[in-house]
């Protein structure tokens, strides 16, 4: 008999999490079933008292999860169509439970039979040893694994197929002698927690130093310490807030064309790793503010608090969370002022409300343009329709517009002959920003805007050129 009809009599046996899809089922049903609700996390250790089986059954009941949006490895697909193709015999046996496999089956049509775990045996490791030896038999079967429990499969299988794994299962399953191919993705880099942890939004938290700046105290070392310390504070709480955002809405990002690839999405970052870190950054981060006063300390867990709640809910529901996002913004300048034991001024407290404002509704009337090319009447996840533009556009250039105006006042205010020698030299930044504005909101109408103004500015040289002139204009008025 020659190998290509061994190999159509011989059934390929796949497992699921790790090896067909590059993540774990039963953490994207757990972060569902947390995100449906949260006080689940109360009622999962007394599900898991009653075993693992039972456990898995009573999340993946809860939980919603969309199949078809699941990161699926494209060379175990590839190579699974391929046998199948030929008319080879393609089985899934996944510790996961036998409902969600079946569902798996139904995105994957390749498969005609379809294993998994059931009310008392959790199909894993020896389990599903036993069940694959009673069907197929020793050597009656070639298997696609991942992980450590796979190698006691591997050593009874025909042929051993290893998908991503570590190096110390791939020595352990090459000494079988029937590893007969290895599907080594790229391993994550440093660049992926980088991209993870959103350090390009860090920029934002330079909003901290406005009052270090508008008190003219630049001369302070102390302060400008005080003001980097809660620079960093802020960039750890926020990573910490983005990792968590993007758990809660990965099945969100996995229909979204770009935010598809980001990490935890394509699951370059385990679930389990994202968590983690986000518990660290947490922790390390109010740690650090508790260090720099109490106040400042409210400060910064008011907005993790304000943030999570936007990512559970309060992005959903419409005008709340553009004026969430301003919010954000603006606790940052709050937080800037606390630290360093400055007043702030109403004036700058105006105008960044209206600023902030103004480039939230930028990054919802984009996602709304995103929508409607793709033809599309509403954006999902959010309460926005698309006959929403004209409005959106309209609040979002009367803000930006506004918080000129504040800007304008100001110039003419008292306490500005107090900080400049020349005040009237400010009047050449209002141009400035009333151009600024009016480019991001043509650029934002034109399509070219991207989800986030604040990653536009940072590609920009305009911007770069706008901001560089107006902090010599400043330099200039306070001579």
């Amino acid at each position: 008999m020659n190998d290509q009809a061994t190999d159509m009599e011989i059934p390929l046996v796949a497992d699921l999490d790790g090896s067909l899809i590059n993540t774990d089922l039963l953490f994207e049903a757990l972060v569902l079933l947390l995100k449906k609700n949260p006080l689940y996390f109360f009622v999962c250790p007394f599900w898991l008292l009653k075993g693992k089986s039972f456990f898995k059954q009573r999340v993946f009941e809860k939980a919603i999860l969309q199949y078809d949006c699941l990161p699926f490895n494209e060379h175990v697909t590839g190579f699974l169509k391929e046998e199948f193709n030929k008319g080879r015999k393609i089985v899934l046996a996944t510790a996961s439970p036998l409902s969600a496999a079946e569902e798996i089956a139904k995105v994957q049509p390749v498969f005609s039979e379809v294993y998994g775990t059931g009310d008392t045996v959790n199909l894993k490791g020896a389990n599903k040893l036993s069940l694959l030896l009673e069907k197929y038999g020793a050597r009656g079967f070639d298997y696609i694994g991942n992980s450590s429990a796979d190698l006691v499969i591997f050593a009874q299988c025909r042929n051993a197929y290893l998908v991503n794994g570590s190096a110390s299962v791939e020595s352990k399953a090459k000494q079988n002698g029937n590893l007969k191919n290895v599907w080594a993705g790229k391993r994550t880099s440093v660049k992926d927690f980088i991209k993870a942890i959103r350090a390009y939004q860090w920029i934002k938290n330079l909003l901290l130093f406005v009052p270090l700046v508008t008190s003219h105290s630049l001369g302070s070392l102390n302060l400008v310490l005080l003001s980097f310390f809660g620079f960093c504070t802020f960039s750890l709480v926020a990573s910490a807030g983005y990792l968590l955002n993007d758990l809660l809405d990965i099945n969100g990002d996995r229909k979204h064309p770009r935010k598809k690839f980001r990490p935890v999405a394509s699951g370059k970052i385990s679930i389990p790793t994202a968590f983690i870190i986000a518990v660290l950054f947490l922790a390390g981060g109010l740690i650090f503010a508790a260090t720099l006063g109490l106040w400042f300390f409210c400060i910064v867990l008011f907005y993790f608090c304000t943030s999570f709640s936007y990512s559970l809910f309060l992005k959903k529901i419409v005008l709340y969370d553009v004026f969430i996002l301003a919010l954000l913004y603006s606790v940052r300048v709050f937080a800037g002022a606390i630290v360093i034991d400055v007043v702030l001024s109403f004036w700058l407290i105006a105008f960044s409300t209206f600023i902030f404002l103004s480039l939230a509704f930028v990054k919802r009337y984009s996602e709304l343009m995103q929508v409607e090319d793709s033809g599309n009447l509403k954006n999902r996840g959010r309460g926005y329709i698309v006959q929403d533009l004209t409005v959106l556009l309209m609040m979002g250039v009367v803000s930006g517009f506004l918080a000129v105006v504040v800007f304008s006042l100001y110039i003419n205010s008292p306490e500005v002959t107090e900080l400049y020698s020349k005040p009237r030299i400010l009047w050449a930044i209002s141009f400035l920003f009333l151009f600024w504005i009016s480019r991001m909101w043509l650029f934002t109408t034109r399509g070219k805007m991207t989800d986030d103004p604040i990653v536009f500015a940072l590609k920009d040289v305009t911007s770069y050129f706008v901001f560089a002139i107006t902090g010599v204009l400043i330099v200039l008025a306070s001579l």
